[in-house]
């Protein structure tokens, strides 16, 4: 192949090592292909386990959760987890392993950003059943805080309201697209009105309207749809026995 006038020469290109392949699959972590990779790791740990023996294992790329009878087991399965993965080359995360018994009363745990624990139904036709019960944990609800302060934050006041009120709305469709299946009107609901006060805070700012924030928030309370922020009420899907989890939508507090 003839090179054209206005092409030149590329410089030569060495040939890959071994070292910077292992440099780019180090620096894939956290990327899109990490799940991708941690599942094909750990397929093996998933072989490995036996649940007749150690109860049931649930894994989603690096969280995995067991499911056991008794404290006994529940520490048997947790010395076993311990030496599939020390073959792999990994250990379980203290801060993050620990036994818990699911009772009424009981602290509950965390699992793909939920919060899990048995309680006590609340109303007189239920009051008689324990189920467990599920919403979104602290740190995923926190998390939601930091991005609406992030988007609402005071060295964006230049931007355009439309444009803040489209970028909250897009966080606050996907981060409660996923977790309004549960027991999660409460925090949503919390969440929703963070966005809301935030919003006005942001006004006021804009407005340099320092000490009077509550101008803001009227603004937005007295608009007819929020100045076109969405609401998160109503949107939540509790969960029902021998029902589809897909249901309809319904407000629970």
């Amino acid at each position: 192949m003839s090179l054209l006038g206005r092409d030149t020469p590329r410089p030569f290109q060495p040939t890959v090592a071994q070292r910077d392949v292992k440099a780019e699959v180090i620096y894939c972590v956290g990327g899109v292909l990490s799940p991708l990779l941690c599942n094909a790791y750990l397929h093996r740990l998933d072989r490995a386990w036996q649940a007749g023996e150690h109860g049931v294992l649930v894994r989603y790329v690096d969280d995995a959760v067991v499911m056991c009878e008794t404290r006994e087991q529940a520490e048997a399965a947790l010395a076993r987890l311990t030496v599939l993965l020390a073959g792999l080359g990994l250990e379980p995360k203290a801060a993050k392993t620990r036994i818990v018994q699911l009772a009424e009363g009981n602290p509950g745990f965390d699992f793909l950003g939920f919060h899990h624990r048995l309680v006590r139904g609340r109303t007189p036709k239920s009051a008689h059943l324990t189920f467990l019960a599920r919403w979104p944990s602290r740190k995923a609800a926190q998390h939601a805080r930091d991005r609406i302060r992030e988007i609402t934050g005071r060295e964006r006041l230049l931007v355009p309201a439309e444009v803040i009120v489209t970028e909250l709305n897009m966080f606050l469709r996907g981060w409660a697209g996923y977790f309004r299946y549960g027991n999660s009107a409460r925090v949503l609901g919390q969440v929703g009105n963070y966005a809301l006060w935030r919003l006005g805070l942001w006004l006021s700012k804009k407005g340099n309207r320092r000490h009077g924030w509550r101008w803001g928030v009227t603004q937005v309370l007295l608009s007819p749809d929020h100045l076109g922020l969405i609401s998160l009420h109503r949107t939540v899907i509790p969960p029902r026995p021998f029902r589809d989890w897909r249901g309809k939508a319904e407000h629970r507090r």
